[in-house]
């Protein structure tokens, strides 16, 4: 650690304390523990003893006189179990760091596995769990209690229902996922045998040996159930897929259990994936001599798609949704991740919070057991040079949300722009440099989160890029403590970048070259006249869409481009010539295609 890591405090995952106690000479300040408990239960995070935070934010460090009293103090009570329920620490875990001839204790709290859930105080696991919500510690109410215990049950989907009986099984769910096993798996041993010895081998029905009961187990519930016995037992049931469209105000198509299908596991993906990768190129290659029809984006989006599925916590509410929309895949699922965002990203550990599951769908040849799904969806992602996937924990509600952007890391027109502003100033920067000098052009500010959403960084090198870029005098500082955000400043022109000049959206830009076919024909003197004017009537700006729309397939990007006007104000005047029918779709099965592009319908021939 140096004095540069104390100049910004950003994130959840962060706390620092003073910890001089009465006598100024040193000691574990009682509300490290809750800290310590709450970060344990969430995702792990660090804490700093011996410094103070300032009013910009910032933290000063002051030191511990007497820090050797005061690190045996804490593993004293690290190991009293009527202090904390368990000591997830090791000696390198906690250091001591210099900065400045001053010495201070930085302890980095891992998440806790799930044997160890919850951590709590005080030898109450009902009254004293905690979890990290924003910067702050919570006491965890009841509900989440209850979700953390389950957690803590590596056999929880495995369990036995013994009041529940084969009727309770969809057999048409069964007989089909039986079908693909044959076709996929032929020669298995578990081929030869049917009926109730087929469900026991793939771990859907199972028998008690001790007590001599039997019936499906949790997932075979889940996976193969009768929607409304799957309802007895999760109340919070649901699970959800939308394709949402800015020219639709609700969906432009929608799965839900609506009483026309038996609203299980495996149905709800036999009908979701299929329009999950609709309209996904598949360029033409060959395996031997037969074609390849999937390509790793294809095998991304099922990893993460099944992943969503065996990681939710299906006793928790708001379900299970997946969002398909304009330029990103989004997937929600309750419940927070067993193990630390890092440890899925860099893959080698899988921990699933419904591992039978997880056992079926590999059973098909669907989803990766030994924890190599998060690693294919970056690296498949990176490929693409779309951002990186993002973890996003909303923590208030217990939720994991994972965003597959399709946008571009680094949009041409703000690289256009900022090097003619900075010149080699910009090009030399390193990838993080680059990345957040172009997030704050296109979108007129960048955070630490933001970056963090779109790069496999540490969140320290973020943080020294950042003030790196603020001393260049590239970036400029807007905000205190963890609200604080950049904005790009003043370059060798003299003009600050405009994310309205910056070029395409980055979610469509290259595209449109291979829609609109030979490179576009000049605007009229009428387009001309109205991309050079301020306000327009709506009248006119709709004429002017449907004059650049007149001889080509157009998308959103290259009509604003033409018209200079922003990818917002274009979509409302494209949907409302949709909805005239004076324009045409060029994927009108699917309205939110992220190729989508629009034409000028011909008129009708008169008599």
């Amino acid at each position: 650690m140096t004095p540069d890591d104390l100049t910004l405090r950003e994130g959840w995952d962060f706390e620092a304390k003073l910890a001089l106690g009465r006598d100024g000479r040193g000691s574990v300040p009682a509300s490290l523990w809750e800290t310590y408990a709450a970060m344990a239960n969430t995702l792990g995070g660090r804490i700093l003893l011996g410094a103070r935070e300032l009013p910009d934010g910032s933290l000063e460090p002051v030191g511990i006189p007497d820090i050797d009293k005061l690190e045996t103090d804490l593993w004293n009570q690290l190991n009293d179990r009527t202090k904390v329920s368990v000591n997830l620490l090791t000696r390198a875990m906690v250091s001591r760091v210099d900065i400045g001839g001053l010495t201070l204790l930085q302890i980095d709290v891992p998440k806790a596995d799930r044997a160890h859930l919850p951590v709590h105080l005080n030898g109450s696991f009902q009254h004293n769990t905690f979890v990290r919500i924003a910067d702050g510690d919570r006491r965890a109410g009841p509900d989440t209690v209850r979700r953390l215990v389950a957690d803590s049950d590596p056999l929880r989907d495995s369990r036995i229902l013994s009041e529940y009986t084969l009727d309770d099984l969809d057999p048409a769910t069964l007989r089909h996922f039986r079908e693909v096993f044959l076709a996929r798996r032929r020669g298995h041993p578990f081929a030869a045998v049917d009926g109730v010895e087929f469900l026991t081998q793939i771990r859907v029905w199972a028998r008690d040996r001790s007590s001599g009961t039997e019936g499906p187990t949790r997932a075979g519930l889940l996976m193969f159930g009768r929607e409304l016995a799957i309802r007895e037992l999760y109340p919070h049931w649901h699970l959800s897929y939308q394709e949402r469209s800015p020219l639709v105000e609700r969906w432009a198509d929608r799965v839900a259990p609506d009483g026309t299908w038996e609203a299980n596991v495996y149905n709800f993906y036999l009908r979701v994936y299929s329009k999950l990768v609709a309209g996904v190129k598949v360029p033409f290659a060959l395996d031997g001599v037969y074609r390849v029809d999937e390509t790793d984006v294809h095998r991304a989006l099922r990893e993460a798609f099944i992943n969503t599925l065996v990681h939710a916590d299906y006793a928790g509410p708001g379900g299970v949704r997946v969002i398909r929309e304009h330029g990103a895949y989004v997937f929600k699922d309750p419940g927070l991740p067993l193990v630390a965002a890092e440890q899925l990203w860099h893959g080698g550990i899988s921990v699933s919070r419904n591992p039978t599951m997880l056992h079926l769908f590999a059973l098909v040849e669907l989803g990766e057991r030994e924890g190599s799904g998060g690693p294919a969806i970056r690296n498949a992602w990176r490929a693409q040079h779309w951002q990186s996937p993002a973890l996003r924990l909303d923590l208030a509600n217990v939720e994991t949300h994972l965003v597959l952007s399709q946008e571009s890391l680094l949009p041409e027109g703000s690289v256009a722009e900022l090097t003619e502003q900075w010149g080699t100033r910009f090009t030399a920067l390193d990838e993080v440099g680059r990345v957040a000098m172009v997030t704050a052009h296109a979108e007129d500010g960048v955070s630490h989160a933001r970056l963090r959403e779109l790069l496999d960084a540490h969140p320290r090198d973020i943080t020294l890029r950042l003030q790196d870029l603020v001393r260049r005098g590239m970036l400029e500082v807007l905000g205190k403590g963890t609200g604080r955000s950049y904005r790009a400043r003043v370059g060798e022109t003299g003009e600050r970048p405009s994310p309205a000049t910056a070029g395409p959206s980055p979610a469509i830009a290259g595209s449109s070259p291979a829609i609109a076919g030979s490179s576009p024909a000049t605007a009229s003197s009428s387009v001309a006249r109205f991309a050079s004017a301020g306000r327009a009537r709506p009248q006119d700006a709709r004429r002017a869409v449907l004059e650049v729309c007149r001889d080509a397939f157009r998308t959103v990007a290259e009509i604003g481009d033409r018209l200079n006007r922003g990818p917002r104000a274009v979509r409302v005047h494209v949907a409302g010539l949709l909805a005239d029918g004076a324009l045409e779709l060029l994927h009108p099965d699917t309205p939110s295609h992220p190729k989508q592009a629009y034409r000028a319908r011909p008129p009708e021939p008169t008599a």
